[in-house]
C-alpha cells in the first residue's frame, strides 16, 4: 500500500461511538469535495465489507443535494435502505449528514448517526478527514455498537476511503 489511512474509534460519551479515518488523497481539495458530496457518489464508493452490503442506488431526493434539510433514500444490495439527509454543505470544506430510518439489524441498537467530512489543502494534495458517530439506543446497546464499529464499520469506511483515493489515483 503506498499509503496510509489513519483511525480511530472511541466512545463518546452519552451512548455515542465514533470512528474516525484521515487520508490524504492525491488531487486538490476542490474535485475531492465535489465527488465524495456528489449525489451520484454512493455506489461508486460504498462497495460493501464484511456483513455490510454495498451500496446500490438512492432514490427519492427532496432537494439539491448541496443543499442542508435535502433528504434521501439509500438502497441497499440485501433490499434494506436507510434514510439520508444533508445537515451542513461547505463547499469545498465540510459535508454533513444524518442516517436514520434504517431497515436493518442496526435499527435495534441505534438511534442514528451523523457523518462528517472535512477537507484541507496539504503538499500532498488534500487531507481528508471522516468521522461518523452512532447515537446509541442506551448504555447497554452502545457495548453492541462499539463492537460493530470496531469489527464492521471501520473496515466499511476504509473501503470507502479507498475507492476515492483510487477515484484520483495517477
Amino acid at each position: 500500500m503506498d499509503y496510509s489511512i489513519q483511525e480511530a474509534v472511541r466512545a463518546t460519551g452519552k451512548a455515542q461511538i465514533s470512528a474516525t479515518l484521515e487520508v490524504t488523497i492525491p488531487a486538490r481539495k476542490e474535485p475531492v469535495f465535489d465527488f465524495v458530496a456528489a449525489e451520484d457518489v454512493l455506489p461508486k464508493v460504498l462497495t460493501g465489507y464484511g456483513l455490510l452490503p454495498a451500496v446500490v442506488r438512492t432514490s427519492g431526493n427532496t432537494g439539491p443535494w448541496d443543499r442542508p434539510q435535502s433528504v434521501r433514500t439509500v438502497h441497499l444490495a440485501d433490499g434494506n435502505t436507510a434514510r439520508e439527509q444533508v445537515t451542513a454543505y461547505t463547499r469545498p470544506k465540510y459535508f454533513a449528514y444524518r442516517t436514520s430510518d434504517v431497515t436493518f439489524a442496526l435499527r435495534y441498537i441505534a438511534k442514528f448517526a451523523e457523518g462528517q467530512w472535512w477537507f484541507e489543502d496539504d503538499p500532498n494534495g488534500t487531507k481528508v478527514r471522516w468521522t461518523y458517530t452512532f447515537h446509541a439506543k442506551g448504555w447497554l446497546t452502545s457495548m453492541l455498537l462499539w463492537m460493530f464499529t470496531k469489527t464492521q464499520w471501520v473496515g466499511y469506511m476504509r473501503v470507502c476511503i479507498r475507492n476515492v483515493r483510487n477515484h484520483f489515483a495517477v
